[in-house]
């Protein structure tokens, strides 16, 4: 007995602790809060907060949009669950699109808004390169982070633009903000700066500028004039659309797309 009984303790011994289970590759994601809550570019505030104003009139459903966190930002919260809308102006990227659903909503102007005291009210094409050079004296671009939509738009119209601004973001000498929020404060408290921008967005002082004679406006995207534009919409989870329902159904309605048409923004016809 005794003999056995140390061989048993002997085996347990050389055969250790069994082994731990393997890691687990699910993402936690948080529980929803009473109120649905939106995030993500600041390029969409003005509108999700018209929208979430209307929504709680008319359903008593109360949805909070925050301050601005970018497209990455509002991506990557509505993909953890910390919120239930993520507020996007640019196409998700293969790593991110997996387990979100997004419905576009409309089309924004990318323009150039200046302070109060910026002398000029038009830029001719070659003015908004040398602008990017540091070549006018006096003026102070100020640049948005790589990852900035409103860049490509912008460059899309302007070839050649996007390497300038490289350039002048790798010199140390340009300030590079990384929020709509922080390109406002900094237009606004900057003397004689201008800044990649939402129309939507734009509110005195500052003001949008004319580029080679064109003014930005919601005709003049409906008419491809003004062609530095890019598509907003929304992410979500799919088990949160019910949740997110009565925003989606006004967004989409006749009612929502005035509301977008007001703001300044270009109506899509149809979500999806």
């Amino acid at each position: 007995m005794r003999r056995t009984l140390a061989l048993l303790l002997l085996f347990a011994a050389c055969a250790g602790d069994p082994p731990p289970p393997p890691p687990s590759t699910a993402t936690a994601v948080l529980a929803p809060r009473p109120e649905v809550l939106a995030a993500g570019t600041g390029a969409m505030t003005p509108l999700a907060m018209a929208l979430a104003r209307e929504v709680s009139a008319g359903t008593g459903l109360r949805v909070r949009v925050e301050p601005s966190i970018g497209s990455g930002g509002g991506i990557a919260a509505a993909r953890d669950g910390a919120v239930d809308l993520g507020l996007v102006a640019r196409p998700l990227r293969p790593e991110e699109a997996a387990g979100l659903e997004r419905i576009d909503l409309a089309r924004d102007a990318v323009v150039l808004a200046a302070a109060a005291d910026f002398p000029l009210e038009d830029l001719s094409s070659e003015d908004l390169h040398r602008l990017y050079r540091g070549e006018l004296r006096g003026l102070t671009v100020l640049l948005r982070d790589e990852a900035e939509s409103a860049n490509a738009a912008l460059e899309s119209v302007h070839p050649g633009l996007a390497d300038e601004r490289r350039r002048a973001a790798a010199t140390g000498r340009f300030r590079v903000l990384d929020h709509d929020d922080a390109m406002a404060l900094a237009l606004a408290t900057t003397p004689r700066s201008v800044g990649v921008f939402s129309l939507a967005a734009v509110r005195p002082p500052l003001r949008p500028l004319r580029i080679d004679g064109l003014t930005p406006s919601a005709e003049s995207i409906a008419r491809g004039s003004w062609r530095a534009v890019r598509t907003l919409g929304v992410v979500f989870r799919p088990e949160r659309r019910d949740r997110v329902m009565p925003f989606l159904a006004l967004a989409t309605s006749e009612r929502g797309r005035a509301m977008i048409r007001s703001l300044g923004y270009v109506p899509l016809e149809t979500g999806g």
